[in-house]
């Protein structure tokens, strides 16, 4: 009965009461965030990259095979997202969840590129050393907005807790993410193209590398820009 008491009274004590919401400039780690009834608010650039059909890997290849293009994917997108600033902080099997400040223009320009020089990697460039198994198609989508982020799982145990990410724009890049797919990779809201500098909407010849796309999410059709284009380094 202990450990059912000691449980009722951790649920009833976070879901009763406020919370003390403080707002912050930059993206957390784990240790900056208290398990106490705290959260931390800032506006953010959710970046989600999702490999398709990841589950018919398992049954086409043998499992270690699947580990070594699971583990390849997950280095390109990990490796070019840091490079242009973004911060990481989930890995989910075949997706990758990714932040930037979503304050500055720069901030939301640069998740793009790291979109469109993602794809160059793993649909150009390092085609032919995925291709010796399975052609990769990946959808990566974009979103920004207010974000609340919270510290969940099991205290004083590094193991098992982790940042929880709060906010429509979080929820609307994942859904994004999973519905882009080949040739058109990379996918972000309205919103999102409407705080592009023009270096990243327009390409060297003036014409808008964006065509207008659909995502259904929440019950609702939802206006997305989306692009085949790629930026090689």
């Amino acid at each position: 009965m202990d450990f059912v008491n000691d449980l009722e009274n951790q649920v009833r004590e976070y879901l009763e009461g406020d919370y003390e919401v403080s707002e912050v400039t930059d993206i957390p780690s784990v240790d900056n965030v208290s398990f106490k009834k705290k959260a931390k608010k800032l506006n953010l650039c959710a970046y989600s990259i999702d490999l398709r059909n990841s589950s018919d890997l398992l049954f086409k290849h043998l499992k270690q095979t699947s580990g070594k293009i699971h583990k390849a994917f997950l280095t390109v997108a990990a490796k070019v997202v840091q490079k242009y600033g973004g911060k990481i902080r989930s890995f989910q099997g075949d997706s990758i969840l990714v932040f930037w400040s979503g304050v500055y223009k720069e901030q939301i320009t640069d998740a793009v590129k790291a979109a469109m020089v993602t794809k160059w990697f793993l649909d150009i460039e390092f085609s032919k050393y995925f291709e010796k198994y399975e052609k990769l198609d990946f959808g990566i989508g974009i979103d920004l907005g207010e974000v609340y982020i919270l510290r969940a799982g099991i205290s004083r145990d590094a193991n098992n807790n982790d940042l929880v990410f709060i906010g429509k724009c979080v929820n609307f890049a994942v859904a994004i993410a999973n519905q882009a797919r080949s040739p058109n990779h990379v996918e972000i809201s309205k919103y999102a193209y409407e705080n592009l500098l023009e270096e990243m909407i327009y390409d060297k010849n003036g014409n808008n590398m964006w065509r207008n796309g659909i995502v259904e999410w929440n019950g609702m059709k939802h206006e997305t820009k989306i692009t085949s284009y790629y930026l090689p380094l």
